[in-house]
């Protein structure tokens, strides 16, 4: 299981008690790990990865690593720069880690922290989940070889599904619950299942996000990535004032025609929202710096993938001020399939302003008349839908 690129991973080596009161030390001992290189990185505002250390593991697995911190902190403990594991280090910690290099998020072990017990704990769950959830579509894909699928054997899959996704997330929210002041519930308010779909909706579970916002806000105000989440969460609540002036006087419900789109791709070329018009499309506002946007990222892959030649489109609408953080996100999300518009007006777009944008992501669903049929869905909420218009 891959970790979500929105966090990292970290190991703490000790060297000794007489280290600076916010130096943190990394050791560990991985297999099938000798003459290669691990990676301590922490994130910077845009997402990005920025090493803080690194070292060859020696012959004997052994590696240690260091940094510094005056309060608890998301890391990343990189194998290579797609893989990894999140750790969330206090200043002063001393982390020892163990596992197989080839596969380390499936095998780690941490010992010396609270933070990284509630970690396992966490992962360990969500693991579970998903190893019934891939069993479950294997079981799927045999049946639909064999051509034994019917909707009744389709819609006892999809309870199947649900059962397990209720179980998930009926012990993520007592996770949360438990555990609201520690960094670890920002992890678990991100994580994801199945095709990864969110298990916490920021519109459905708003008051979950707004309890760790809170507690973490009071407890650590100098974290970057405590006020990273307190600035999404002000952005929710009391959305830019400029916004709030312009939005439209009424919301595009459902059975509404959207005005339409056009702008330039990120080749330059004038794209229009109304060329798509005869197919079913998601209209989606996002940015290649907004982490709950990226998170949706593999969702829109999989139902493009799944339903593109039946006719379903993407169209999506950036609200970044740079260009390269929004061509950046489009290759390492995989999304340069569909089409890509932005005036990289950031909250000023004329896009968001004319639609009322208030927080992203935000999406509508068009038929193939351009009028809406769906508002903001996401994660498995697309899906179900997709599958009522196409039939499977």
């Amino acid at each position: 299981m891959k970790k979500l690129a929105l966090i990292s991973v970290l190991f703490i080596a000790l060297y000794s008690c007489g280290t600076g009161s916010n130096e943190f030390l990394v050791k560990g001992n991985l297999e099938n790990a000798n003459g290669k290189t691990v990676f301590l990185s922490e994130f910077d505002e845009t997402g990005r990865p920025v090493t803080v250390d690194s070292i060859e593991v020696s012959d004997k697995g052994e590696f240690k690593l260091k940094g510094n911190t005056s309060y608890p902190r998301f890391y990343m403990l990189r194998t290579s720069p797609n893989q990894g594991i999140t750790l969330v280090i206090d200043s002063a910690d001393v982390l020892k880690i163990s596992g197989d290099f080839e596969d380390l998020a499936n095998t780690y072990k941490v010992e010396g922290s609270e933070n990284m017990e509630q970690m396992m704990e966490l992962d360990e769950y969500l693991k579970n989940s998903l190893s019934k959830v891939d069993s479950l579509g294997k079981m799927y894909q045999e049946m639909e070889a064999a051509g034994e699928v019917d909707s009744l054997k389709k819609a006892e899959m999809d309870a199947a599904f649900v059962k397990i996704f209720d179980a998930q997330k009926e012990f993520s929210k007592e996770f949360v619950d438990k555990n609201t002041s520690s960094l670890i519930s920002m992890i678990a308010l991100s994580q994801q299942i199945a095709q990864r779909v969110p298990i916490f909706n920021i519109q459905e579970d708003l008051a979950y996000f707004e309890k760790v916002d809170k507690a973490l806000f009071e407890k650590y105000p100098n974290s970057k990535d405590v006020q990273g989440l307190h600035r999404y969460m002000e952005q929710i609540k009391n959305p830019p004032q400029q916004q709030q002036q312009q939005q439209p006087a009424t919301a595009y419900g459902v059975g509404a025609e959207v005005p339409n789109i056009t702008e330039k791709n990120p080749e330059g070329k004038q794209l229009s929202l109304s060329s798509l018009k005869g197919n079913y499309v998601l209209l989606d506002f996002w940015a290649g710096w907004c982490r709950p946007c990226r998170a949706e990222s593999p969702n829109l892959v999989a139902n493009y993938n799944k339903y593109h030649k039946k006719g379903f489109e993407i169209f999506q609408v950036s609200l970044d001020k740079e260009k390269d953080i929004w061509t950046g996100a489009i290759e390492k999300d995989k999304l340069g399939q569909w089409n890509h518009v932005s005036d990289l007006g950031f909250w000023q777009s004329i896009h968001a302003r004319a639609y009322g944008i208030q927080s992203i992501p935000a999406s509508y669903l068009l038929d193939p008349q351009g009028k809406v049929v769906g508002v903001n869905l996401r994660g498995a909420q697309l899906g179900a839908k997709l599958m009522e218009i196409y039939g499977f």
